[in-house]
């Protein structure tokens, strides 16, 4: 979408913001030795000089720039970082539940996400010697084909007997922070035996969770579609993730496609948050960074207000009452219905009478000679 700026408009200004200079930072994290600390990725932050908007022109909100730097890891805490497991001696019949396996929070490839997970299941809590569980896990993974091999070798006590492992990617309790994606599986209980090999079902994608970085603001509210809830969010713009683990990602003016008109009589607060696909925070690990917010300003009606206070224009957004889906749902539906309503009122307006002669008085009588 594209607007067309003139000389009369407001100029234009630039907003650089770095997540260092907040004014509040919204979220925090719990460290290893039980203190907590805040998250860089969302934040508040108050402006000085309040931009005051005027009231016969609407802002364009847009994404100059940005740099982000990819600190984040692909195996992250409480999101795809826990495998729940069932291990059974089939021949002997006796099944027990280990402790979920944790993988450390990292950024891991395909051979050492593999090593640990390996490790894991060869160590002492997964064996159960006592009631002839003993087994060899391995995985293995194909250039070629992308995919993971799964195989078990019953070892010691269980030599002769059948062993299968169940990873619990759709039954376990901690099924919400699986890393199945990773693991190349769909959603369901996978079970491993030891009478033959298993290829893993999908493509191996370790950067499951996340495929692009999204920069949300509350400067708007309904410019951007989420296919998560269906419904018109608060994203500024996506950044795709184009380089490794450890640079740093780049938006530049020139790449900046995405404008959002929105309808704000001034502007004194920013709130900035980087999320992931689905709308999880990015832990930047303590690492800062920088954002360029552009705003353009065009000539434009303001909404028709309504005698109930509604615009007929729902793009305005309120830090202090952000809607929820199904409301934005209902406010988008009585907005067609008023939209419709205002365009049947125009047409009536512009029903009128044939114009009179011009030189004929009104209610003049034609005098014949």
């Amino acid at each position: 979408m594209s607007y067309t700026l003139s000389s009369g408009n407001m100029a234009s200004k630039i907003l650089y913001i770095n997540s260092e200079d907040a004014s509040q930072y919204l979220a925090t994290k719990l460290n290893v030795d039980g203190t907590t600390s805040p998250l860089n990725c969302y934040f508040n932050y108050t402006v000085k000089e309040n931009i005051e908007i005027p009231s016969n022109q609407r802002a364009i909100i847009s994404l100059n720039s940005a740099t982000i730097p990819y600190s984040f890891y692909n195996i992250r805490d409480d999101v795809n970082d826990t495998i729940d497991v069932r291990i059974t001696n089939v021949t002997d019949g006796f099944t027990f539940t280990p402790t979920p396996i944790i993988v450390p929070a990292g950024n891991y490839d395909v051979y050492s996400f593999a090593e640990y997970i390996t490790n894991e299941l060869n160590s002492a809590p997964y064996q159960d010697v006592g009631n002839d569980i003993e087994f060899t896990f391995a995985m293995s993974f194909s250039t070629d084909s992308q995919k993971y091999t799964y195989t078990i070798s019953p070892k010691g006590v269980s030599v002769g007997d059948v062993i299968k492992v169940e990873i619990l990617f759709n039954t376990g309790i901690n099924s919400f922070k699986k890393p199945f994606i990773e693991l190349g599986f769909r959603i369901r209980d996978v079970d491993i035996i030891s009478t033959a090999s298993l290829i893993s079902d999908n493509v191996v994608d370790m950067n499951g969770s996340i495929h692009g970085v999204y920069v949300r603001t509350n400067l708007v509210s309904n410019g951007t579609l989420d296919s998560q809830n269906g419904v018109f969010s608060n994203i500024l713009s996506r950044l795709p993730i184009n380089v490794n683990a450890g640079g740093i990602i780049f938006a530049t003016p020139n790449e900046a496609s995405h404008k959002s008109i929105v309808d704000l009589r001034s502007i004194s607060q920013l709130t900035i948050r980087l999320t992931d696909d689905r709308n999880r925070l990015l832990d930047l690990n303590g690492l800062h960074f920088q954002v360029a917010i552009e705003i353009n300003f065009i000539y434009a009606e303001r909404p028709h207000i309504l005698p109930n206070g509604r615009n007929i224009d729902d793009s305005f957004y309120s830090v202090k009452n952000d809607m929820s889906p199904q409301q934005r749902i209902l406010n988008a539906q009585r907005q067609t219905a008023l939209i419709k309503e205002q365009e049947k009122e125009m047409k009536n307006k512009r029903k009128v009478g044939r114009p009179r002669k011009v030189g004929r008085p009104k209610g003049s009588t034609k005098i014949n000679d």
